[in-house]
């Protein structure tokens, strides 16, 4: 557990009973600057759990148990206005807890790994719905699970960002890679893991390129998936690369390829409960070619429309990337 994060919380639990002692001596003045202190540290705490990376649907569940409880401890202790004010908490963090565990959930896209259709600065809605219903702020499914498609552009915690997932979860068939093959990958991922994980995982946006039974198969940018190789045409070109109309299954989405990855052959047979995962920007992916695949049971949601684009803070937002994710 954080220290500060610690310090803080204790320091609100303080705070509150300083304010219910305040309301009970109708020392109106001093509940005055309690309120407020505890409105700052709350802001604070916010502050902290983002720096932590922690999951934000966890936290909003927690602060609407802590907001029903004082609702309850009101009536228990004949405060009225600590009734009131719990009440209103309750009822506004239920409502959004609700909407963003089962309904959609916003994400902000923070790397290029899947331009040119996601760019830096992109704000998506994530379908918390697509692939099942889960318990706020937990991997528990509440439905049966609804396995990814392929095409989907999932979000989704990689077995690189959990302290605790071993090489063996993200490579269950590393068993069937050659010697040199398999401590290359060993290799690979303790360093990344050591470098980036965090006890709640770090959110990843991809696109599913192989789901459970598939051989896929990658040279270059041209992919075989169970033996057919994917449409692929030239569109275009800008100074990052050649664009690239990619047709799997049903959906064509564009991609990038540099030429970096040319003489780069993977082959994958993708076992039950795992997925391959591919950024759309081909040579600029920290993807399943390095960490392996992504569990089912750490899916998060399915990307599905561009609301929103915030470049940085030195420029306005804007709508006018708005639309359904190819």
């Amino acid at each position: 557990m954080d220290t500060p994060l610690v310090i803080f919380i204790l320091a609100e639990v303080v705070g509150y009973l300083s304010w219910i002692f305040f309301v009970r001596t109708e020392n109106s003045k001093s509940r005055d600057i309690v309120s407020f202190l505890m409105f700052a540290l709350a802001l604070v705490v916010l502050v902290r759990v983002f720096q932590l990376n922690l999951d934000f649907g966890l936290v909003l569940s927690i602060a609407t148990l802590i907001a029903g409880i004082s609702w309850f401890v009101g009536y228990l202790i004949k405060i009225k206005e600590l009734r009131i004010e719990s009440k209103s908490y309750f009822i506004i963090l239920f409502i959004i807890t609700c909407f963003r565990s089962f309904t959609y959930e916003p994400y902000q896209i923070p790397s290029r790994s899947m331009e040119p259709g996601l760019q830096i600065g992109d704000f998506v809605l994530v379908n918390k719905y697509a692939y099942g219903l889960k318990f706020p702020g937990t991997h528990y499914l509440l439905t049966d699970l609804v396995s990814p498609k392929r095409n989907d552009v999932a979000v989704f915690l990689p077995p690189h960002s959990l302290c605790k997932v071993n090489p063996q979860e993200a490579r269950p068939d590393i068993i069937n890679l050659t010697l040199q093959k398999s401590q290359s990958f060993l290799n690979r991922f303790l360093e990344l893991q050591k470098q980036r994980c965090t006890e709640m995982g770090i959110k990843y946006v991809k696109r599913v390129l192989g789901v459970p039974g598939d051989l896929v198969e990658i040279k270059g940018d041209e992919v075989w998936i169970n033996g057919v190789k994917l449409l692929h045409e030239v569109i275009g070109r800008d100074d990052k690369g050649d664009l690239i109309n990619e047709t799997l299954d049903n959906g064509t989405h564009v991609i990038r390829s540099k030429g970096i990855s040319d003489y780069e052959e993977f082959t994958w047979k993708i076992p039950e409960g795992s997925y391959l995962a591919i950024g759309d920007n081909r040579d600029n992916s920290l993807d399943s070619r390095v960490w392996g695949y992504f569990s089912d049971k750490y899916l998060i949601g399915k990307a599905e429309y561009i609301w929103l684009h915030w470049g940085s803070f030195s420029e306005l937002p804007g709508f006018f990337r708005n639309g359904r994710i190819q």
